[in-house]
């Protein structure tokens, strides 16, 4: 077996491959099929945890912005704190962003949720009323991701914690 992964034989990495084509998961929890069942049969979350990495995206996606009229409120009032619990749980904590990629597989997926509005992403800006049209244009991700990136760099964490963001 080490052996048959240890070169390339096929098209697609085995991995990826489905009978010879590549397989493209219609859902992202259908990677989940292939993690095992914890074996010791402890369904509880540890007591201490020391890092915890969190999809940016998935937070701006989950985290309600009625707190906040413009973009300066939304990361002082709704992100920030949202990262400040997550580092009270842990010793250090990852923000990862998506990069928006031409001609990748989820750009396609991407045009076929249409575009959204375009709106220029500055601190004192007002926040879209409809946030998820707001979120479908890539170039508003890519501005409000680097937006809260240089706000996170600004803020003052504690200094007995760790968070590192990805920037571009």
């Amino acid at each position: 077996m080490r052996e048959f992964f240890s070169h390339e034989v096929q098209s697609f990495p085995p991995a990826l491959s489905e009978f010879g084509n590549l397989r493209i998961p219609s859902a992202k929890s259908d990677l989940l099929k292939c993690l095992q069942p914890n074996s010791n049969g402890d369904t509880d979350p540890p007591a201490q945890i020391d890092c915890k990495v969190l999809d940016g995206a998935v937070i701006v996606h989950c985290l309600p912005t009625v707190e906040a009229s413009t973009f300066d409120e939304y990361a002082e009032k709704v992100f920030i704190p949202h990262l400040q619990q997550q580092l009270h749980q842990s010793k250090r904590v990852d923000v990862v962003w998506d990069t928006y990629v031409p001609d990748s597989l989820n750009h396609a997926a991407r045009e076929k949720r249409g575009q959204g509005v375009k709106r220029k992403v500055a601190g004192v800006t007002k926040l879209p009323k409809n946030w998820m049209i707001f979120l479908r244009d890539p170039d508003n991700k890519s501005e409000l991701f680097s937006f809260l990136t240089s706000k996170i760099a600004q803020f003052q964490w504690p200094l007995d914690r760790t968070l590192y963001i990805t920037s571009g």
